[in-house]
């Protein structure tokens, strides 16, 4: 019995350091209402990024991969009416033979690729500073019409998420 009481504490202890020395203290905590959240396989995200990328201004991208079509226009066309357009995406991924990187940076917007993290795994964008789609849907084909994936609207959180894309575009900047 004292073994177990024992090895309790110490895998305790070594999950309490561990945390501590990792993670960083909550800053804020929000109650939200409101928004939409959908569900894949299915066309409702693209169709509401689609939506969001039409109307906006600017639109600051953190995504894993982009090989969705349907986006890739959507952006190719924002870009062309003056929409001011920022990705950051992940290195391997960008690498991929269905990648639409190659077609978005030659259309002239920029996009920079991760160096410093294992993966660019964030799947999030801000739409004009005011409102965000995040979620696990991946930008591409597949989520839209095979795998389970989520995205998640709200006209909250936009400054966090702002904030992050900051952090994330001077730390991959070239």
């Amino acid at each position: 019995m004292k073994t177990k009481v024992w090895i309790f504490i110490v895998v305790a202890a070594f999950a309490i350091g561990f945390s501590i020395g990792k993670s960083k203290p909550v800053e804020h905590i929000h109650v939200l209402t409101g928004g939409e959240v959908y569900f894949t396989p299915g066309t409702q995200c693209e169709d509401r990024i689609v939506e969001n990328i039409n109307k906006a201004q600017t639109i600051d991208i953190a995504v894993y991969s982009i090989t969705n079509t349907k986006i890739t226009n959507a952006l190719l066309n924002a870009k062309k009416r003056g929409a001011k357009i920022r990705i950051v995406t992940d290195r391997t991924m960008s690498g991929n033979k269905s990648s639409k990187d190659e077609v978005l940076v030659k259309a002239g917007i920029p996009l920079r690729k991760n160096k410093k993290h294992k993966i660019e795994h964030n799947k999030f964008a801000v739409f004009d500073g005011s409102h965000i789609v995040t979620g696990s849907y991946n930008w591409t084909n597949a989520a839209t019409k095979s795998n389970s994936e989520n995205c998640i609207f709200l006209d909250a959180l936009a400054l966090e998420y702002t904030t992050r894309f900051e952090y994330l575009w001077k730390l991959y900047s070239k």
